[in-house]
């Protein structure tokens, strides 16, 4: 039996579920003949070794350690080249106060001047090495206004409380379908202004949809990583990620509309110094929208 070595970085929440994974898998090889030898050949014990959570978790962390030549950051502009229709107002006809306030601004695709895309997220799949964690993480706020989730797109640290409000006078519930971890499911009472706790206490690949499953035009996104390199472009399309480790680092593009738009986007970022990029997203890639979209079902997956 030949053998190789597989090198990766792994997160210590995950570190207990993935060799308890790897010991199973070996026990399955070791049942199944592995002991004499696949194919005649020769027999290699596996040897399998749990680390405790505080251990393992040390061993993750170890990656902001590593020491870099320095910092720099990174800062740009995401354009929309051509011209796509801009979804128009919600007209909801299935609850009175938000009639009374219609019509409703649709958030699926904003641009402002000169074709800047508002609402793209602008981050690293995984902290890299070298990595900066802020000192605190005081709870965001995340409301629900005129029958609107405000803001539309949100990034968020994980562990990081969120304070779900309610600024309206009817009944709303919001609904989360993250694919690492658990959905967060709760009704929030008329102008709740103290906040429903929404914590998310693991990073996602992609943005979690936010639904409210009372009124369904009502469409949000959040954005949980263990790391603070991460944005969202503003009305004008711009955006500035700082405090980065200086090197060459590949960063994912994401809108609600076309998803990933890249997931590889490779930046050098210098020394002390700034980066600044203009990413061009074609109208073809948002041209998918067609109205309203159908209420989705996310599968979640986890761990």
């Amino acid at each position: 039996m030949t053998t190789s070595k597989l090198h990766s970085r792994v997160d210590g929440r995950n570190a207990a579920p993935l060799l308890v994974a790897a010991g199973l898998t070996a026990l399955a090889l070791s049942l199944s003949g592995c002991e004499q030898g696949i194919g005649g050949g020769a027999a290699y014990p596996v040897h399998v070794r749990i680390l405790p959570d505080s251990e393992a978790q040390e061993q993750a962390g170890a990656v902001a350690d590593v020491e870099v030549a320095g910092y720099g950051a990174l800062k740009g502009r995401v354009i929309l080249e051509g011209s796509v229709n801009v979804p128009g107002p919600i007209n909801p006809n299935k609850d009175a106060f938000c009639i009374a306030q219609a019509p409703i601004t649709n958030d699926r695709i904003q641009m402002g001047a000169d074709g800047g895309l508002a609402n793209v997220f602008i981050y690293l799949p995984n902290a890299p090495a070298g990595s900066r964690q802020p000192e605190s993480s005081d709870p965001i706020k995340f409301d629900q206004v005129s029958c609107r989730f405000v803001p539309h797109c949100l990034t968020v640290q994980t562990d990081q409380t969120i304070l779900v409000l309610n600024s309206d006078e009817t009944l709303h519930n919001t609904h989360t379908y993250p694919q690492r971890q658990p959905g967060f499911n709760q009704s929030v009472a008329p102008k709740e202004k103290n906040g429903v706790p929404l914590v998310y206490s693991r990073s996602e690949r992609v943005p979690v949809s936010v639904m409210c499953d009372i009124h369904p035009w009502m469409l949000a996104y959040h954005l949980p990583l263990d790391h603070p390199y991460n944005v969202v472009t503003d009305s004008e399309g711009n955006f500035e990620i700082t405090d980065l480790p200086a090197g060459r680092h590949e960063f994912t593009i994401w809108h609600g509309v076309p998803g990933v738009i890249n997931s590889r986007y490779a930046v050098e970022i210098p020394v002390d110094g700034t980066a600044e990029v203009e990413i061009k997203v074609p109208a073809q890639q948002l041209a998918q929208f067609n109205g309203p979209q159908p209420k989705q079902v996310i599968l979640s997956m986890f761990p």
